[in-house]
């Protein structure tokens, strides 16, 4: 379940401007439409959350451009950084593609990268519903991050967020007094990987909020051989 409203840059008052104008012609030239420029609610505490919300076949075109995206690290890196994320995709995306595209990207990440350089912190997500955005909080600037992400939100979100949903519908109708969820920095819903799985935890308040429980809804990850 995910609410494909087109692409959009939201931030709260301490988002960095260089890095919001270098994302918007990126996302313009990715999809072939400006993003919609969101203002976060400032939160009473650290108000630097830039996020990056686009439709699932952004991050499906972003994923099969991985491996020229890559290749534009200098030297070895860009080997080595494929290898450390490769058993992600079951079918290998080719290994050109089309210049602009990866030209996008790059300018994508960069944008990224200089927001985290600023000290904002930066999520790939998606809108979930009418109230709530979901994604994934990256830990790093680091390029196979940034395109790993991209192949979980493009091959893992929409199965995930159905199941939360369900989930979610099912508690209530069970009684729970509310169903909550852990969030990221920025109140998003947090969006959180292990090793073999995509995965969202739920706040659930029973016995009108005297108890509560943490669940986890999970995807796991169908690997390459």
């Amino acid at each position: 379940m995910t609410n494909e409203i087109g692409s959009t840059i939201a931030g709260a008052s301490g988002i960095n401007g260089g890095a919001v104008l270098m994302a918007s012609e990126a996302i313009e030239g990715l999809t072939g439409k400006p993003p919609k420029l969101a203002r976060q609610t400032d939160l009473a505490g650290p108000n630097d959350n830039f996020q990056i919300l686009l439709e699932l076949a952004t991050y499906a075109a972003i994923s099969e451009c991985v491996r020229s995206f890559l290749k534009s690290l200098a030297g070895e890196a860009g080997k080595d950084a494929w290898q450390a994320i490769k058993s992600l995709w079951k079918k290998p995306p080719p290994e050109t593609s089309d210049a602009k595209m990866v030209e996008r990207i790059i300018q994508l990440q960069s944008a990224v990268s200089t927001a985290m350089g600023c000290g904002n912190t930066a999520i790939i997500g998606i809108r979930f519903d009418s109230r709530r955005n979901a994604g994934i909080q990256l830990k790093s600037q680091d390029r196979a991050e940034f395109a790993a992400a991209a192949k979980l939100m493009a091959e893992y979100c929409e199965e995930l967020m159905s199941r939360v949903e369900a989930e979610r519908r099912r508690l209530i109708d069970e009684g729970a007094h509310y169903v909550g969820f852990v969030e990221n920095s920025d109140c998003s819903i947090a969006i959180k990987v292990a090793d073999h799985m995509i995965y969202v935890e739920l706040i659930v308040g029973w016995e009108g909020g005297k108890r509560r429980e943490q669940i986890a809804v999970h995807v796991p990850f169908d690997k390459a051989e």
